[in-house]
């Protein structure tokens, strides 16, 4: 069997009263061989019986802990069946456990026709440690390194949830068990009800050499974001990709608070050719309601597990593959993609990630002879998520030009809505306007400047009022345009722009449409 080529990174180092933790790097692995999730929630509405009600949410009950062990010593457990061929052997084991815990019971009443939410009983449990069952075994003692926790923040959203995360290496634990119920315990979180739900769960992620897989680059990420009105980029690096073949790519990702019957939250990958945000989707989870309170893996929902809920009520794991056609993406023999999350209604909190892709066997050959010794290897930590500014790149070296970073699903032949308001009619029937260097659609252009410097005060202005303005550059008329929004959905899109325009200062936004002939 193949050498394993290893590097271990330090753990993120826990800052005081932040609203976030952003994502670091955790571990990388250059492996012929594969991965492994499996998981489950520990809070539900009813303590062993599987929900299954896909229309209802968290808020809207008081949450449970779930617990179907039969031992008086624990007060959570919920258990999940990892499969692996008996031939394979497991080189990490990551347990990964996040929960949302203001407190240990909180409840709600009436006043006045509001709603308030009071914390009943203060934290009664150490959310570093859990236990940890494997087959035909009894529970040991896992102590986790805290990633976050979110009890001291200053966001009142946040601190009102007080979401926590915690990772342990329990590899030495999985060295002899490749097959069997796994079972995690006294994972802590707030029992009744708070501001949006409470939730909880546990993932287990594996890495294992396996002669029959391909050469691959793997790499996990920890931190706890609070994807809200920004979105959050992530930045996955360090890999030579296969130079011949088609690429097998996969991410992995936990979060809490993904409501499944609230969307317009997803997951896009980044298109270096032609400039913008491609979202990712697959048979049970919609390119516009990425995270439903479900536990996935590829396209099935993964069901070898107690209980078996097909609503987990705010907790979401997902191994989701990229598509052939968006594998594109991520083009031979590149070295690194990134990835958004982002929400425009249902607010939630990110704790894990880990993305996959082969990788040439040039490439791992070299890792193998020059890469550094597990022990003092090291990875830069990726950059806290900020507003994204516009790049600017010379052109004909007078003239700055931003590329505008666009969410736009994957191009299929374009066609007009059928629409029935006049307004909306009448922009659709007007010629496309051909702008270079910047992906086909309707944009909601809110100014327009000579100066690039103008275009940028304005920009920050827009990121006052809670937007988050982009920018690009027209030759023909050599203005720089400032925009919110763009895509091929114009109806859509028409209804933002009716929403802008109310805001003060906004009343002559407008929307373009370009590249669309």
């Amino acid at each position: 069997m193949r050498k394993l080529l290893l590097l271990l990174c330090a753990l993120p180092t826990i800052a005081i009263a932040q609203d976030s933790q952003a994502f670091t790097r955790d571990k990388e692995f250059y492996v012929r061989g594969n991965t492994a999730v499996i998981g489950n929630n520990i809070l539900s509405k009813n303590t062993e019986k599987p929900f299954n009600d896909l229309e209802k949410v968290n808020d809207e009950f008081k949450m449970k802990y779930v617990d179907i062990d039969n031992d008086a010593s624990t007060w959570s457990s919920s258990s999940a069946y990892l499969n692996l061929k008996k031939d394979v052997k497991i080189v990490y084991a990551g347990l990964h456990w996040s929960g949302t815990y203001n407190g240990e019971r909180s409840g709600k009443r009436m006043k006045d026709g509001k709603v308030y939410h009071k914390m009943l009983d203060e934290r009664a449990h150490d959310i570093q440690e859990v236990l940890l069952k494997l087959p035909n075994g009894t529970y040991q003692r896992v102590r986790g390194s805290l990633v976050y926790d979110g009890e001291n923040a200053t966001n009142v959203s946040v601190k009102s949830r007080a979401p926590y995360a915690c990772v342990a290496d329990v590899t030495e634990q999985m060295q002899a068990f490749v097959d069997g119920e796994v079972t995690v315990a006294n994972v802590s979180a707030t029992q009744g009800e708070i501001i949006g739900g409470s939730s909880a769960g546990w993932l287990l992620y594996v890495v294992y050499e396996d002669d029959s897989e391909p050469l691959q680059y793997i790499t996990t990420f920890n931190g706890l974001e609070f994807v809200n009105k920004k979105a959050v980029e992530i930045d996955f690096g360090n890999f030579q990709s296969s130079e011949n073949g088609e690429l097998e790519t996969a991410v992995t990702i936990g979060a809490l608070e993904g409501d499944g019957n609230l969307g317009r939250d997803e997951i896009s990958i980044f298109d270096p050719q032609t400039k913008i945000f491609v979202t990712l989707d697959n048979e049970v989870r919609a390119s516009s309601n990425f995270f439903n309170s479900t536990i996935t893996i590829n396209d099935k929902r993964f069901t070898k597990r107690v209980p078996s809920s097909l609503n987990t009520l705010g907790f979401d794991l997902a191994k989701i593959k990229i598509p052939t056609a968006q594998n594109k993406i991520i083009a031979n023999s590149t070295g690194g993609v990134k990835m958004k999350f982002k929400t425009r209604s249902d607010r939630f909190f990110l704790f894990f990630t880990a993305f996959q892709t082969t990788i040439s066997e040039r490439y791992y050959n070299e890792k193998r002879v020059g890469s550094p010794t597990a022990e003092t290897a090291t990875v830069a930590p990726v950059k806290e998520p900020v507003v994204p500014k516009p790049k600017k790149v010379i052109v004909n070296q007078k003239v700055a030009i931003a590329v505008p970073d666009v969410t736009v699903k994957e191009d299929k032949k374009y066609e007009p809505p059928a629409v029935v308001n006049k307004d909306l009619a009448a922009l659709l029937e007007k010629p496309s306007i051909t702008i270079e260097g910047i992906a086909p659609g309707y944009y909601i252009i809110t100014n327009a400047f000579s100066n690039i410097s103008n275009a940028e005060r304005w920009m920050q202005t827009l990121q006052e009022k809670d937007l988050q303005p982009q920018m690009f550059y027209r030759p023909d008329n050599k203005l720089f345009y400032v925009f919110t929004e763009a895509g091929k959905d114009a109806a859509s899109l028409y209804d933002k722009l009716k929403t802008i325009k109310q805001m003060p200062g906004l009343e002559k936004t407008w929307m373009l449409k370009t590249n669309l002939n």
